[in-house]
């Protein structure tokens, strides 16, 4: 009793299901005739009434694959577009006659196949993710930071490294200041960058590398003192005009 009953069960199911072929392909068949007026308007030259056929033709087509896709609601509207462009162009029906007839065509498409599933259309892909401008000084001092103990005047590197890091957090907590340090992050940090590279690969220290390490970490400190002022100067501003707003705003 349970096969069958599953049986049964499966059979109305399919029963159920809404059928794609005959009615969806059936709809452009109502247009046949105007595959034999095209070749008769080409012979007349009959300019508007050929320029309707094919457009009646092939918006019928069009509408029909797009229900064949699932997308019932877009065929059907396109199916009065294709009724109404035959009687007003080929049929050469007054515009008030044809556009009811384009109505009355697409009304007839969504009775005729108002079972089918409406398929929506597929999400919109994703963005791509937007580079992390910071990313690069990241690594760039997360590597300093690993070599300079191992290196000559590694307590000063650690100190330049450290200052510019400050400077990188400084820039997390306010991206918008990001374009008054990009010439720091490109100069300075780079540069250091690659005082390392030559350290690391075997180059002995000139006499004036303690003070110019010593020069990067004042620089590093002094930018991001000027940030922070800059925020500050920003933010007073912005109370400031909130407060004569609402001064403006009093009766």
């Amino acid at each position: 009793m349970g096969l069958k009953s599953a049986v049964k069960r499966q059979m109305r199911e399919a029963a159920r299901q809404p059928v794609f072929g005959w009615r969806v392909w059936l709809l452009p068949l109502f247009f046949w005739p105007l595959a034999f007026d095209v070749p008769v308007e080409i012979i007349r030259g009959g300019g508007t009434r050929l320029v309707g056929a094919l457009l009646g033709l092939g918006l019928a087509w069009y509408a029909a694959a797009l229900m064949a896709q699932g997308r019932r609601r877009n065929g059907a509207k396109l199916f009065g577009v294709a009724a109404g462009l035959t009687a007003g162009l080929a049929a050469g029906i007054t515009p008030p006659i044809a556009v009811g007839l384009g109505f009355g065509a697409w009304f007839g498409a969504r009775l005729l196949t108002a079972d089918l599933p409406e398929v929506a259309p597929p999400p919109p892909p994703p963005e791509p993710a937007r580079p992390d401008p910071l990313e690069g000084p990241r690594a760039q001092l997360s590597r300093i930071a690993a070599a300079a103990p191992r290196l000559p005047l590694g307590t000063l590197l650690l100190e330049a490294a450290g200052a510019m890091q400050g400077v990188v957090e400084e820039l997390e907590a306010r991206p918008a200041r990001l374009h008054e340090a990009r010439r720091f992050l490109a100069v300075h940090l780079d540069g250091l960058s690659r005082i390392v590279d030559r350290l690391e690969a075997g180059a002995a220290p000139p006499e004036t590398l303690p003070s110019l390490l010593t020069d990067l970490a004042a620089s590093a400190r002094k930018l991001r003192s000027e940030l922070r002022v800059a925020e500050s100067e920003a933010l007073e501003i912005q109370v400031k005009v909130l407060a004569e707003r609402l001064r403006q705003e009093e009766p």
